[in-house]
């Protein structure tokens, strides 16, 4: 099982790179009103089951696979639980510690 919990700093040295897979697990609702750039929507009560599709549509559009995936969510609980389940299935996937909360309130102080 490989996932690590990620601090909004580092997140910011990974949005400066190419390869990012950044994963919004918020609703579509959130994610439509305000979200990290470069983020994509996916729900998370299915993106286990979704996301070697998920890996493959980011495959195909950028030409390979993503070097670094990221989730997040609103405080950092789903996208924790949401990046277990992905590395049991082999994935090494990142949460982002404190989810958007913390990360916006970095971005915007």
């Amino acid at each position: 099982m490989n996932y690590q919990v990620i601090s909004e700093k580092t997140l910011s040295h990974y949005l400066e790179m190419p390869g990012l897979l950044l994963v919004d697990l918020r609703s579509r609702e959130d994610y439509g009103k305000n979200h990290i750039p470069g983020a994509i929507w996916q729900d998370w009560e299915h993106i286990v089951d979704e996301f070697s599709g998920l890996l493959a549509g980011f495959e195909t559009d950028h030409g390979t696979l993503p070097a670094h995936i990221v989730l997040y969510c609103d405080s950092g609980h789903i996208s924790l639980i949401t990046a277990r389940d992905l590395a049991v299935r082999g994935y090494p996937v990142m949460s982002l510690n404190g989810g958007f909360h913390r990360w916006h309130g970095q971005t915007v102080s």
